[in-house]
């Protein structure tokens, strides 16, 4: 059952909910993500912003970053993007300025 209910919150984070517990039930309630139309990643440098398919080099994926980065400190809603990407635990890409180890690394100084 445990299982099953963490397969469940996964689910609902990936889909834009907040997957919480209550005493008998749980509750699922909507994240806000009105900020993403007018983010600036949105349009024709969103693949700065993730990986690609292919393997990329050291060098390739630092600037590809450094790129993306340079986005985010113009975005009007960087701060909205990166509270999203570490609610919902985003593993992939740059939201919010910062890469998946640099969240991870934030999200264990926040738990100390």
């Amino acid at each position: 059952m445990i299982f099953l209910a963490r397969t469940v919150s996964c689910l609902y984070i990936h889909l834009g909910f907040d997957f919480r517990p209550s005493r008998r039930a749980f509750i699922v309630t909507a994240l806000d993500r009105s900020w993403q139309p007018i983010a600036s990643c949105s349009g024709s440098h969103s693949h700065l912003f993730f990986p690609p398919n292919v393997t990329e080099r050291k060098e390739e994926r630092e600037r590809r970053e450094i790129r993306a980065k340079s986005v985010c400190r113009i975005c009007p809603v960087g701060s909205e993007c990166l509270d999203y990407a570490m609610t919902i635990r985003e593993p992939y890409g740059i939201w919010g300025g910062l890469t998946e180890t640099e969240r991870r690394q934030r999200k264990a100084r926040i738990s100390v």
